[in-house]
């Protein structure tokens, strides 16, 4: 175990906690163990590479978007307002 790894997951657990917004422009508040666990992942995995421990932006976003690809995408603004039904479409404006 890494002293300095769980330092870091630590802190980064504290800064979620403390700032709940900053974690859900990541990830839904349900993934927040997931994304934990992964950043955890890749930092032991930078510290075997050789390669700093904290995790560099592009690592951060790799991550995020892979958890993101299983959220379904929501509608654009043009679907949420036109309704296809049995009698037409139909304009909720």
């Amino acid at each position: 175990m890494n002293v300095d790894l769980e330092i870091y997951i630590n802190n980064l657990t504290k800064f979620f906690k403390k700032n709940p917004k900053e974690l859900m422009s990541l990830v839904p508040k349900e993934k927040e163990k997931e994304l934990l666990s992964r950043i955890r992942q890749r930092a032991a995995r930078n510290i075997e590479e050789g390669l700093n421990l904290v995790l560099t932006q592009k690592q951060i976003i790799e991550i995020c978007v892979d958890i993101n690809q299983d959220r379904p995408k929501e509608l654009d603004i043009e679907s949420k307002i036109f309704q296809n039904t049995p009698f037409g479409t139909i304009c909720l404006n």
